[in-house]
C-alpha cells in the first residue's frame, strides 16, 4: 500500500467528514453525560457525607469531572468524588461514560484506605451479585474485559485471597448504554449499594 493510498478515503468516511451534524451530535452527546453527573454530586455529598467526615483528606474534595477523546479509541466523561489520590493512598468513587460501551461506577481503594476497608467491604459482598472485581494488573484500566474485572459471582477462588494478595482494591458496577434516559435514578441507586458496603 503505498502513502497516497493511506491517506484516501473510502465512501463511508467521506461521507462521516462532511456529516456536521455527527460532531454537533457528539458535543452535545458528551455535554449531557458531564450533566448527569454534575446532577449527581449534591446526592453524593449527601450520601457519603458519613464515610468522608472521618476521612481528612476526604473533606476538602472538591468534585472533578474530565472529558477526553481516546480511552482505547473511544471518547469518555468521568467524574471522581468523593476522591484523593496520592501515589500510595487512593480513595475514590469514580463515574464513567465511556462511548460505545458502558455507564460504570468505581470503587477504587488502595494502600492504606484498603486496608481500612476491605475487609468490611469483603464481608458486605457475600450477597451481591451485581458487582465486578479488579483482577487486573494496571489499576488505571477501566474496561470489563475478563483480564480486568470479572463477576464476583463467576469467581471460584476465594475473595478474601484475591483481595488480600494485591495493594489495589476496586470493585464496580456496570450498566448498559440504553438505558440513558433512566440514569438519573439508577446512578443514585448504585451509589448507594456501594455506601451499604460501607455502612451495613
Amino acid at each position: 500500500m503505498d502513502n497516497g493510498t493511506k491517506v484516501m478515503l473510502s465512501a463511508g468516511e467521506l461521507a462521516m467528514a462532511n456529516d456536521k451534524d455527527f460532531i454537533l451530535t457528539k458535543q452535545a452527546i458528551i455535554s449531557k453525560a458531564a450533566a448527569l453527573f454534575n446532577e449527581q454530586i449534591p446526592i453524593l455529598s449527601l450520601n457519603f457525607k458519613e464515610v468522608v467526615s472521618t476521612e481528612k483528606t476526604l473533606i476538602s474534595a472538591i468534585p472533578k469531572i474530565s472529558k477526553g477523546e481516546n480511552y482505547n479509541g473511544f471518547p469518555y466523561v468521568i467524574m471522581d468524588y468523593p476522591a484523593t489520590f496520592s501515589k500510595e493512598n487512593i480513595f475514590a468513587l469514580r463515574t464513567m461514560f465511556w462511548w460505545g460501551n458502558f455507564f460504570s461506577i468505581t470503587l477504587h481503594l488502595k494502600g492504606t484506605y484498603k486496608k481500612i476497608y476491605a475487609a468490611k467491604i469483603l464481608a458486605n459482598l457475600k450477597d451481591e451479585n451485581d458487582f465486578y472485581i479488579s483482577v487486573g494488573e494496571d489499576e488505571w484500566q477501566h474496561h470489563f474485559g475478563d483480564e480486568n474485572f470479572k463477576k464476583i459471582s463467576s469467581l471460584t477462588n476465594d475473595l478474601k485471597i484475591l483481595i488480600e494478595s494485591r495493594n489495589v482494591f476496586k470493585i464496580a458496577l456496570k450498566y448498559e448504554l440504553h438505558h440513558w434516559n433512566m440514569m438519573q435514578s439508577v446512578l443514585p441507586e448504585g451509589y448507594k449499594k456501594i455506601l451499604n458496603l460501607f455502612t451495613t
